[in-house]
């Protein structure tokens, strides 16, 4: 921990995250750390493995043997551990399926290794099973094994390696469960075959061991996603140990320094190094080997993702402080495609160099019926950031309602949206006292001409969404450029399911209009308040 956050270890921002979040954990009153447990783990696979644990591998394994409450119960019972290809996880997973079944100590704590191919599976499972086989009159007393299972015989804990098949295969009463490689689930209904009767034992654990992959939108991005808001303290409660190491930018792939980021193992193991200087020499001129070193080395997936429109870090930074804006001039702006889905709608002011965007989203109860987004919309809904229209559609009366009482309060100068939905909304407007609504433009165009702007907006950190909006940070990492040929873009939806932009877009169109809302502050401070609406 102290060599990430002196910068000893060359880490990520996720590592660095990780560290801050541990800090907070290990302070809590009710934390427990049992010394003497990760001492005796960590001597026991000195006395039988031949190899050494590395600095990573000991920090997880205290995290996983020695952190606890007060009340008995594990600090964390959920491991992500996402690395680069060749950083020797296998090993550790073999290390660690031998401590659980073995010195743990705990009866009948059976262990899953659960793989997609049979060949995966059977890895870490082979690795014990050798090391008993090459040493079987020291092991035959505590140990029995075959090539199917091996089973600790003091606890009655077996080791056995399955395949995923949602459709045949029974979960049984595991203590833990390690899956290999997630990347290549699709979705989270092997997960929960495999996991269905954890609970059934003390101290239940999962692990999901793996470098990233190809298939976006699938459970590892799922879990990727979860630790972002994990990490942020949005789930405070959740029991997850999120270890993720990649680069923060694809930019800096060919600084070798930066690979450690990516590959903590790497300083460790040289010849590793002299392979991935080949491979990085290949990608220099196939664009198949360049993707894959992204992937599997740098776990900075070949995808939409990208090209971002902004780094994670400067999409945090929207969250700042906001002065008072009672009064001050502002543009509405309103995304709004489908009147049974998300409207995003929001306020534009303009204070000094820095925009400042109101946000809230209209969801219609039909869009949550069998869907769950990744963002947590029971936090956004107790912050005001969102309300359930329980209707048939999101009439254009809801949004109406919702700009007439921010203009209580605020001095509106227009409303903005796109063609698709004007006509629509415009009568109800009109009805309201409302002029006509400003003509927003949208497409190819439109956002080119916008994207060295918006760009800025994010890179000095002059754009601020007002209420801590984690709605609008959710909705702004969802969108992508997409840049054609000629180096023009337009801003994209990264996956059309669970993905929602509707906030962003929101954003785009009052931003067409931002002259409306830039009002000198002396000029401000020395008029009478005059309201457009």
């Amino acid at each position: 921990m102290n060599d990430v956050l002196s910068g000893k270890i060359i880490a990520c921002k996720e590592q660095i995250d990780l560290m801050h979040f541990l800090q907070k954990r290990l302070s809590d009153p009710h934390a427990v750390i049992r010394g003497d447990l990760i001492d005796k783990a960590l001597n026991n696979i000195d006395k039988h493995f031949d190899w050494k644990l590395l600095p990573w591998e000991k920090f997880i394994l205290a995290f996983v043997h020695g952190a606890y409450y007060d009340d008995g119960s594990l600090m964390f019972d959920e491991f992500l551990v996402l690395l680069g290809r060749g950083d020797g996880k296998t090993g550790f997973m073999s290390a660690e399926e031998w401590l659980l079944m073995s010195v743990q100590g705990v009866k009948n704590y059976d262990i899953d290794v659960v793989a997609t191919s049979e060949e995966q599976a059977t890895t870490s499972f082979n690795e014990i099973h050798d090391l008993l086989s090459a040493d079987e009159r020291r092991y035959k007393k505590s140990f029995q094994w075959t090539k199917k299972l091996i089973k600790f015989k003091k606890t009655n804990s077996k080791l056995k390696y399955r395949t995923s098949n949602a459709n045949t295969k029974d979960g049984g009463r595991p203590g833990a469960v390690f899956f290999d490689e997630i990347h290549a689930y699709k979705d989270e209904d092997s997960i929960n075959v495999f996991t269905s009767g954890l609970g059934k034992k003390p101290y239940p654990r999962r692990f999901y061991m793996t470098t990233d992959g190809y298939n976006r939108d699938g459970f590892l991005d799922q879990l990727k996603e979860e630790s972002k808001m994990i990490l942020n303290g949005e789930r405070p409660n959740r029991r997850t140990f999120p270890f993720i190491c990649k680069l923060d930018s694809p930019d800096e792939w060919s600084d070798k320094q930066m690979w450690e980021k990516a590959n903590p193992s790497l300083i460790y193991f040289p010849n590793l190094k002299h392979e991935m200087e080949s491979e990085f020499e290949k990608a220099q001129d196939r664009d198949q080997a360049r993707i894959e070193f992204m992937t599997k080395r740098m776990n900075i997936p070949a995808s939409k993702a990208q090209s971002p429109v902004a780094s994670w870090e400067n999409i945090k930074a929207t969250n700042q402080d906001v002065p008072d804006l009672t009064g001050r001039p502002c543009v509405v702006g309103i995304d709004y495609s489908d009147t049974m889905d998300f409207c995003g709608l929001g306020l534009l002011f303009k204070v000094g160099e820095k925009y400042y965007w109101k946000h809230h989203s209209l969801i219609n109860c039909k869009a949550l019926q069998g869907r769950k987004y990744k963002v947590p919309l029971d936090v956004a809904k107790e912050r005001g950031l969102i309300t359930i229209i329980d209707d048939e559609t999101n009439q254009p009366k809801y949004i109406v309602d919702w700009v007439l009482a921010q203009a209580k309060k605020y001095d509106i100068k227009g409303v903005a949206a796109d063609t698709f939905r004007r006509t629509y909304l415009e009568d109800e407007f009109t009805k309201n006292g409302f002029p006509e609504l400003l003509k927003a433009r949208t497409g190819i165009k439109t956002h080119t001409e916008l994207e060295n702007n918006i760009d800025d907006l994010f890179a000095y950190h002059n754009l601020v969404y007002v209420g801590d909006d984690l709605m609008m940070r959710w909705y702004t990492n969802n969108v992508y450029k997409n840049r054609d040929m000629r180096g023009n873009i337009e801003y994209s939806k990264i996956e059309p399911k669970l993905r929602k932009t509707d906030g962003f877009f929101a954003f785009l169109t009052a931003y067409q209009f931002r002259e409306l809302a830039d009002v000198p502050v002396a000029t401000y401070h020395s008029r009478l308040r005059t309201r457009t609406y």
